[in-house]
């Protein structure tokens, strides 16, 4: 069994080793995400935490400005400085990029730029599978952020509200992989500039595919060593890699499958919003999902392999324990044979007053011996 390494579209290399990765695939957990009771209506607006400011810190809120001649970043301790700020006249795209998810901020951008309600609550309420979403003036995007912190690989929602001269995104909590993309918006000459907000949606989006990459490295390098292990150390803890290894492939595979569709449906032209000048770059980004998307399908088939695998190296391990023990069974059985009929108590015997009886007892024995074990090896069951 071989697997085939995806090209990797980037050359990070993760910083862990294959095994220490497998079982830290985690959920993010940042105590954000709010429910609403069975049956309330539909937004946020009814949630008691919705007029509640979240404290200082708590949440991080960063603009950028681009046009073809400036571009402007600030940033603001509280979603009321944000509205309150002018934004400049010669702004023709910003990014306003919101780390840490709370009810209150989200409100005062839903009535500030006109969310739609159930986008607020998709929001707000993690984790929702990847989809986008068309409103009369907006576009709502849903896609998975994959990222490492603290030793363990992070699963994280981002949420996407993009608006003709806008792209607002929503992220559980801080940190993020789109540090490259903020250093490109800094060059005097980029696609940021020429083509604005469009632009900057996709290459948001074509981060979060590139960082897909390192992680099925990592994954295919643990498949590559197991299918080693399994062939020469089947114990538990072998099999419990296994079962972890297919577990979490699973939990990729529920994150990156949507994602592809999503992308699908942004490339195909079916929004007003996007123009035609950025539907290209909208199918390059789908077709690196797609690379992702079957990557991922065939180390989950190569996975399943692994177990059987896992089970023909036991089954043969047991075999090997069984025909020693019956090669060993085997020799031994005629030495028993002569042992007992000479230790029977019967008092006529006639080869117990022999004086050369006990040589011939030892030269019966191996010539047994000797003989068994040339017929084994002769037939290849030893030796071999």
């Amino acid at each position: 069994m071989s697997t085939n390494k995806p090209s990797s579209r980037n050359g990070n290399k993760a910083i862990l080793s294959p095994f220490k990765f497998i079982g830290l695939f985690r959920e993010r957990e940042s105590g954000k995400s709010v429910h609403g009771e069975l049956g309330s209506p539909p937004g946020i607006e009814h949630l008691k935490s919705a007029n509640e400011p979240p404290g200082k810190g708590e949440v991080l809120i960063t603009t950028i400005d681009l046009s073809e001649a400036h571009r402007e970043e600030n940033h603001f301790d509280a979603v009321e400085e944000l509205i309150d700020a002018d934004r400049p006249d010669w702004s023709t795209a910003r990014w306003i990029d919101i780390q840490g998810i709370h009810p209150y901020v989200l409100k005062q951008l839903q009535e500030h730029y006109g969310i739609h309600p159930l986008a607020a609550e998709d929001t707000l309420h993690v984790p929702q599978r990847p989809k986008v979403e068309e409103y009369d003036d907006s576009l709502f995007v849903i896609l998975k952020m994959l990222r490492f912190e603290s030793q363990k690989l992070i699963n994280e929602q981002i949420s996407f509200f993009y608006f003709k001269d806008t792209v607002i995104t929503v992220q559980e909590a801080k940190g993020d992989v789109w540090e490259k993309v903020r250093q490109r918006t800094k060059k005097n000459v980029s696609r940021f500039r020429e083509y604005g907000a469009p632009y900057l949606l996709y290459a948001l989006i074509d981060a979060l595919i590139d960082h897909i990459f390192p992680f099925l490295d990592l994954y295919f390098e643990s498949i590559d060593n197991l299918e080693e292990e399994i062939l020469s150390d089947t114990s538990p803890q072998v099999q419990a890699r296994i079962h972890a290894i297919k577990r979490e492939l699973v939990y990729l595979r529920q994150a990156v499958w949507p994602m592809q569709n999503v992308i699908a449906a942004l490339a195909k032209d079916e929004y007003d919003l996007l123009p035609p000048e950025v539907e290209n770059y909208f199918r390059d980004v789908h077709d690196h999902a797609s690379q992702a998307a079957d990557a991922l399908e065939m180390y989950r088939e190569t996975a399943n392999g692994l177990q059987d695998l896992y089970m023909a190296a036991s089954s043969n391990r047991m075999n090997e324990v069984m025909k020693a023990l019956t090669i060993m069974a085997s020799l031994f059985l005629p030495l028993t044979f002569v042992a007992g009929v000479y230790g029977m108590n019967f008092e006529v015997i006639p080869e117990l007053k022999w004086k050369y009886s006990y040589a011939v007892f030892w030269l019966v024995c191996f010539a047994s011996l000797g003989g068994l074990l040339w017929y084994f090896n002769r037939k290849g069951w030893i030796g071999k």
